[in-house]
């Protein structure tokens, strides 16, 4: 590398003195913290011993890296706000779930997360989904969208035995209990439906399923009605677009009160 001539003068051109002041700052943003903890463990004695011709710079410095070092992004002050909602339909293109004659659980779902989607999408909130249009990826897919996710609900229908068991639900960890009871009363309200659990909440620890992997991970799933009650399987094929729209209104809050 060949030098510029006279580079032992190179201090005084106004680009070398530009660019060494912003390294300086730069430097001091980077290590305003670590600056600050030597310089309180440094004792008082010590202190009171430096030259009055360096300890008014030296005061100045301090201060600013006080400032710097409050004005620094701190992780565990400020935890990362996540910037979208994810929406998943159960089980997947290869899992149809509950089976109600040409009626398939996996379908269905689908076709309500992506009603939500465009609720979502015509307020402007920013949304993640397991697949576009008839595409419903497994489970796996499903769970990577929970990481970063400000809030996670998945769609599934019921299934019993009996025609005649009904009913909305939610289920979650309990610390969502309040949106899974909104998410339920949402679609309830739609659909004409009776709330299950606790007010439309189910306590994954007291859900006949056991524990859920969507739900360990934080999200919650919301059971659309029993798609093997006629009755409501009607009802749902009837209204659910109604009934994602109400849902989707109940995400749009979430959203604007965490915010």
């Amino acid at each position: 590398m060949k030098l510029i001539e006279n580079w032992k003068q190179a201090w005084k051109l106004k680009s070398v003195q530009v660019g060494a002041l912003s390294a300086f700052f730069y430097a001091l943003i980077l290590f305003s913290e670590q600056f600050l903890n030597v310089w309180n463990v440094i004792p008082q004695e010590l202190k009171n011993k430096i030259p009055e011709n360096w300890a008014e710079w030296i005061g100045m410095f301090v201060g600013v890296a006080m400032v710097l070092a409050r004005l620094k992004k701190q992780p565990e002050l400020h935890p990362e706000i996540n910037q979208f909602v994810a929406i998943t339909a159960g089980h997947s293109n290869s899992d149809p779930g509950a089976v109600n004659g040409q009626f398939k659980e996996a379908e269905l779902v689908t076709q309500f997360r992506n009603a939500v989607s465009y609720y979502l999408r015509q307020a402007g909130v920013e949304h993640k989904m397991d697949g576009i249009g008839s595409t419903n990826l497994n489970l796996n897919a499903a769970l990577k969208l929970i990481k970063g996710s400000s809030v996670a609900v998945e769609f599934h229908m019921n299934a019993a035995s009996s025609t005649q068991a009904n009913g909305i639900e939610t289920i979650s960890l309990p610390k969502d209990k309040k949106l899974a009871q909104d998410l339920s009363k949402a679609v309830a309200s739609v659909f004409g439906s009776r709330l299950r659990g606790d007010n439309g909440w189910i306590d994954q620890s007291k859900s006949a399923r056991g524990r859920l992997a969507f739900v360990s991970n934080g999200g919650l799933i919301v059971e659309l009605g029993f798609i093997s009650n006629p009755t409501e399987l009607k009802t749902f094929n009837d209204k659910y677009w109604m009934a994602a729209k109400a849902v989707a209104d109940v995400l749009i809050a979430y959203e604007k009160a965490r915010t």
